[in-house]
């Protein structure tokens, strides 16, 4: 069975459920993470932070306006989010990508 191919809209629609539900799990834990990214930060405090700063102006990219408009605005969002390629929060941004199945490869050749 094929995949459906999600918009870019839904994609960060779909970071930022993930980003409220890592949150929210890692505000209730105490101690070192378990170190999901390799080269990610090594708190949870940390790692709360990183996913708040990604995913802060994720919202506003979907204020009313054309449909159009808000696909482009999220398309350069999630440009902007894999421009690092070993970044941990490019890694982060990848990983869920991955999870909801949109094609993000198009976004990394194109500046």
């Amino acid at each position: 069975m094929a995949l459906r191919r999600i918009s870019a809209q839904e994609a960060v629609i779909g970071l930022m459920s993930f980003a409220f539900i890592e949150i929210r799990t890692m505000g209730y834990r105490r101690g070192p993470t378990l170190q999901e990214w390799p080269d990610g930060p090594e708190d949870y405090h940390e790692q709360i932070r990183m996913i708040a700063d990604i995913c802060h102006n994720l919202p506003g990219d979907l204020r009313p306006g054309s449909k159009r408009r808000r696909e482009r605005k999220a398309i350069e969002r999630l440009r902007f989010f894999l421009r690092g390629s070993n970044d941990p929060a490019a890694q982060w941004v990848r990983t869920r990508l991955d999870v909801l199945g949109y094609d993000y490869r198009p976004l990394l050749g194109s500046k």
